[in-house]
C-alpha cells in the first residue's frame, strides 16, 4: 500500500496564519526563555506552531475542514 504524502497533506495553513503562527511561537519561546526553562509546554506549543507554519498544515484544520490558504479551495461537504 503507498501513501502519497501530498494527498494526506494538503497545503490548509494561509500566508496570514502562518505569519501569525510564527509571531506567536516566537513569544512563547522567549517565555519559555526567561522562566528558566520551567515552562516546557510553552516550548513544545510553539515548535508545534512553527512547524505547521513550515509545511502549512494544521491537523486540527484537517479535522474541522477548515482552510485558511488561498492556494486551495476549501473542501466541498
Amino acid at each position: 500500500m503507498k501513501f502519497d504524502i501530498k494527498k494526506i497533506m494538503k497545503v490548509n495553513v494561509g500566508q496570514k496564519d502562518r505569519v501569525i503562527r510564527v509571531i506567536v511561537a516566537i513569544f512563547l519561546l522567549i517565555g519559555f526563555y526567561n522562566s528558566g526553562f520551567q515552562s516546557w509546554i510553552s516550548a513544545l506549543i510553539a515548535l508545534a506552531l512553527l512547524a505547521t507554519a513550515w509545511f502549512r498544515f494544521c491537523p486540527v484544520y484537517l479535522l474541522g475542514d477548515i482552510n485558511t490558504s488561498k492556494d486551495q479551495p476549501p473542501a466541498a461537504g
